[in-house]
């Protein structure tokens, strides 16, 4: 059996969340597999072209947190929240038509 050193109990979900970063310029699609008020498990197709330090977007809930990269691999990765209390309010993405 593992042994799971968390402080935090961790509520698991399938929420669909945005990374933004870039200056709001650069925009991806994730899931958030499961969050706690200091961090979160990511799911993405490609950790590829994502920086470490970015902003999660969760539309559902209309909460941003300032996060960075503290584990993972490719696909999946977790991240530790810089404040543990979520900026609220509807977050404002720019819709670039091609």
């Amino acid at each position: 059996m593992e042994n799971d050193a968390r402080s935090l109990s961790r509520s698991r979900t399938c929420m669909p969340a945005k990374i933004v970063f870039n200056n709001k310029q650069s925009v991806f699609d994730c899931l958030v597999r499961n969050i706690t008020t200091n961090g979160a498990c990511l799911k993405v197709p490609s950790r590829l072209g994502l920086p470490n330090q970015f902003t999660l977007i969760i539309p559902h809930e209309e909460k941003r947190y300032a996060c960075w990269v503290v584990w993972g691999g490719l696909k999946e990765f977790g991240v530790s929240f810089t404040s543990p209390t979520p900026i609220t309010g509807k977050p404002v993405l720019r819709i670039v038509k091609s």
